[in-house]
């Protein structure tokens, strides 16, 4: 266990993120903050989950709440173990020509130091970077999730897919997830079945086992010569994806 154990200091660190300047200065506008899993067009969304906001005086009262203080009046917070707050934050290196995770690293580290959070940017190559994936190695790691109008999440936040390998990355184990995924899983009735994924979005986001960053938009230029191009609640008639 680490200091993200703590469902407080996992809330807190959501909120010293500052999503909105993520999606307006890094994505150029084109970010959408998500409270949750779920493609916000999709019904498995729940509407009345608010994403939490940027707020420093709530996560520094929450993780206050964790024991997590600067004892020693270094400028550095502390862990309940004593430790100096500091952690790495790894990601793909590259990121095109925009370099964009080595943008939202710096801006992460800038905005967590001003509360005394130390990040370590730790980018890496993409073959290294799975193995600390996969064999989960790592403080801090991000990534992303693609999916359509209804996303099956059972390979990222069920226990099952903790072991072995499997893609439940971050350990995160709650019984009562694991119960309305199953049960969701064998719904066919779509009005019972949204129901439960409803409710797994709202536990998802009460325990924050991930931050979620954005979900970026896509801007496409259609020539006007292209004929029979469709536009649909997602996007355009060949685009099933949302990131």
């Amino acid at each position: 266990p680490t200091v993200f154990a703590d469902q407080r200091v996992r809330q807190a660190m959501t909120m010293l993120t500052d999503r909105e300047r993520i999606g307006k200065e890094i994505l150029m506008g084109y970010g959408i903050i998500p409270s949750g899993p779920f493609n916000r067009l999709s019904k498995q969304h729940d509407s009345s989950v608010e994403a939490y906001p940027y707020d420093e005086a709530g996560a520094l009262s929450l993780l206050s709440e964790a024991e997590v203080a600067d004892r020693d009046g270094d400028g550095v917070l502390e862990t309940p173990d004593g430790k100096p707050f500091r952690f790495k934050h790894t990601y793909p290196a590259g990121g095109g020509a925009t370099g964009f995770w080595d943008r939202v690293s710096l801006f992460l580290k800038d905005s967590y130091a001003r509360v005394g959070i130390v990040l370590e940017p730790d980018p890496l190559e993409w073959a290294v970077f799975k193995e600390k994936l996969q064999t989960r190695t790592f403080d801090a790691i991000s990534l992303a999730w693609g999916g359509g109008l209804e996303t099956d999440i059972r390979q990222m936040f069920h226990s099952s897919q903790i072991a072995d390998g499997a893609n439940n990355f971050t350990n995160y184990a709650n019984p009562e997830l694991d119960r309305l995924i199953d049960g969701a899983r064998r719904t066919v009735v779509e009005d019972k079945r949204m129901p439960l994924w409803q409710t797994c979005h709202r536990i998802l986001h009460e325990d924050q086992p991930y931050t979620f960053l954005y979900s970026r938009m896509s801007l496409i230029f259609i020539d006007h010569r292209i004929q029979n191009v469709q536009r649909i609640r997602i996007g355009l008639n060949d685009r099933t994806e949302w990131y």
